[in-house]
């Protein structure tokens, strides 16, 4: 007993030496420190010498990374300032630096790596993020998460994957089965039903990687980055869950706004860039002109398609330079133009990617440069951004815009105050909803989504259908649209000849004039094409014959332009035939706006105009209201309001079957 008291003491007083030599020790570098388990089970930190650096206290611990070291204590003072502190009851894990200092407590149940200044941290069940400081960058709300992997970590929220960026924003929503880590190319494959595609850094998914890059070079920067940045600005304005009004407005105000703003342009920018950056350039070389001084450079990019996308093998991309060269040296840049090594810098100029500076070095790295006199390196905005109008100057005034901002239903007339009608369900009354607002494409439908919750409100209560009557899509991408045609299969089982259908759509529409048909357009049209979108056809086909009416209630123009005011795609310059927009028998199409026309947001009540008086007449209106005097009701207001707003005329068009004439107006909801 004498003897295993004295190998105790010794190894006692050992390791208190070892500490004691380790507390005067300068702080190591992270790469030369490895996680160490000694004699009693404690962990604590060796260098590549074996020699201990950091004392063996903790209860487990991970290797160091970006200087810091997820540790499991119960934690207590671990400072230095004492060797056991205060325990806590539950063992937690925090971090220290590599001279040992907790700089992040021990108050997490999980603890990851820092990668790229984040770290995944759980609390509970739930896992958020946060930052080398500890100061949190995502809340605890998902159920798994990956590392970040080049700006992007990948995110489970249920069953489903989605990714957030380093501003904590979840760039992709929860909607993937499997979701890999982003590659340096900026693609991150993903897989849904048994489909798989990839996610590009903005935040769109596409069926392959060249229809994404072909996309990206095929329209203006301001096409690809202008929603992106307004919506992102727009919803970091927003008051936060818990926030005070001090709290946001030193987080929301002159300096951080304008910060914000050009950080966000900056990485739109920089993504149309690498995107649209040449890959295989040829440099062709022209004679010398003596009088400039310069050679005629032409810079010819075959930039190859995706056959099955764009139609075409190849696009030709050209940029023109004249290279000064002095007179003496022309002979010999010509004589090694075939061994030139080349270098670009790329900016945004009249909206598409340009050269800035071209530098061509030669044998004897002796280089030649040419730079763009339009190019600044000075950094300006590169676009005029639609934002919320928000009053710096009177504190407070724009907390209260933020809030409001947030959620306006309240605020709201229709929104606020849905009427409910008597009498039991009409059980033969049938809707499809489809609020389709974020596309891919970078373009927003402002207010699509409390469009479409709005009316199944009305829809429920005002028109007393069975929510087991109601199909109900959000955001709906190409398979998911295509699920409406199998739901109204199944429903068609049980229709009679007193059944009744709505099919309501807030969306970008497109007729193509290719076909002759109208294409309600998923999100994700941009990379399945515009043909993949849900034919209006094909939903007369499923009800002709088999219901008493139908009614589709467009917000959205057939024509060329989104509610935004921007264009939704290529159009043909050819006149649109009547028949394309005519419906079968005993049905009825609403169209928000006509051909050259926007279907405007009405930004007071939070939704589309012709969403609004939709409503509005189903509010106010009695309860059997005929299809002619609702969209009298729609038309008048729809066009009087667009007049005051936007000095332009949005005029809604109505469209029924050959034979029915003006029978149609005498239907009823």
């Amino acid at each position: 007993m004498k003897n295993f008291n004295f190998k105790y003491t010794a190894v006692l007083w050992l390791t208190m030496l070892l500490v004691m030599a380790g507390t005067g020790r300068p702080a190591a570098q992270a790469q030369d420190l490895e996680p160490y388990r000694d004699w009693f089970g404690s962990y604590g930190y060796v260098d590549t010498a074996g020699s201990i650096v950091i004392e063996c206290r903790f209860d487990d611990a991970k290797a160091f990374s970006e200087g810091r070291a997820a540790v499991l204590s119960r934690g207590g003072d671990i400072s230095g300032e004492g060797v056991f502190g205060s325990l806590s009851l539950t063992l937690k894990w925090g971090y220290i630096d590599t001279s040992g200092m907790m700089v992040i407590p021990c108050v997490y149940d999980y603890a990851g790596q820092f990668t790229e200044g984040y770290a995944a941290v759980m609390s509970g069940n739930k896992w958020g993020f946060i930052d080398i400081d500890g100061d949190t960058l995502v809340s605890y709300r998902y159920d798994e998460v990956h590392r970040f992997v080049n700006g992007y970590a990948a995110v489970r929220r249920g069953n489903r994957w989605g990714y957030i960026d380093s501003d904590g924003n979840e760039l992709v929503p929860c909607r993937y089965d499997v979701a890999s880590d982003f590659g340096t190319d900026g693609f991150a494959a993903v897989t849904r039903a048994d489909s798989t595609g990839f996610v590009y850094r903005d935040g769109n998914w596409y069926a392959s990687k060249d229809r994404a890059l072909n996309w990206i070079r095929g329209i203006p920067f301001s096409v690809y980055a202008k929603d992106k940045v307004m919506n992102r600005m727009n919803e970091w304005q927003l008051i936060e869950p818990g926030e005070t009004v001090p709290d946001w407005e030193a987080r929301v105000n002159e300096e951080s706004f304008l910060a914000r703003l050009e950080g966000l342009e900056m990485r739109y920018e920089a993504e149309y860039i690498e995107a649209n950056r040449l890959e295989d350039p040829e440099l062709i070389l022209g004679p010398y002109d003596t009088l400039k001084g310069t050679f005629p450079v032409e810079i010819v990019d075959h930039v190859v398609h995706d056959a099955d996308t764009s139609g075409s093998p190849e696009r030709l991309r050209t940029f023109h330079i004249d290279l000064p060269v002095p007179a003496e040296e022309a002979a010999q840049v010509e004589g090694n133009w075939r061994r030139l090594k080349a270098e670009y810098v790329y900016f945004i100029s009249n909206d598409r990617i340009a050269l800035a500076d071209v530098t061509l070095t030669f044998p004897g790295r002796k280089f030649y440069e040419w730079t763009d006199p339009a190019y600044s390196p000075k950094r300006q905005l590169l676009m005029d951004y639609d934002l919320e109008e928000l009053d710096f100057a009177l504190p407070g005034k724009i907390y209260r815009q933020a809030v409001r901002s947030r959620d306006d239903s309240t605020a709201v007339d229709t929104d606020s105050s849905v009427p409910s009608s008597r009498g039991r369900r009409n059980q033969d009354v049938y809707a499809v909803i489809i609020a389709n607002q974020e596309y891919t494409t970078g373009m927003t439908v402002p207010y699509a989504l409390n469009d479409g919750a709005v009316f199944r409100e009305y829809c429920l209560k005002r028109l007393r259908i069975p929510e087991d009557n109601i199909m109900y899509l959000t955001d709906a991408d190409t398979e998911e649209m295509r699920s409406v045609l199998l739901w109204l299969d199944k429903a068609a089982a049980l229709f009679n000849s007193d059944s009744r259908v709505i099919v309501y759509f807030s969306g970008q529409c497109l007729l193509d004039e290719g076909v002759g048909e109208t294409f309600l357009l998923p999100v994700d049209y941009a990379s399945t094409g515009v043909q993949s979108g849900l034919r209006l056809r094909s939903l007369y086909s499923r009800l002709s014959g088999k219901i008493d009416d139908a009614l589709f209630l467009i917000d959205a123009s057939y024509g060329k332009l989104s509610r935004n005011g921007m264009r939704v795609g290529v159009f043909d310059d050819g006149d649109i035939e009547e028949s394309w927009l005519q419906p079968s028998d005993r049905m009825v199409v609403f169209y928000a706006a006509g051909e050259d026309e926007g279907a405007y947001p009405y930004p007071e009540k939070r939704h589309g105009l012709f969403t609004y008086f939709l409503l509005k007449a189903l509010q106010d209106r009695p309860e059997v209201i005929s299809y002619g005097d609702l969209f009298d009701y729609i038309s008048d207001n729809v066009e009087r309001v667009s007049r005051h707003l936007y000095g332009r005329t949005q005029a809604p068009e109505v469209y029924s079957s050959k034979w029915d004439g003006e029978a149609w107006r005498e239907f009823v909801m």
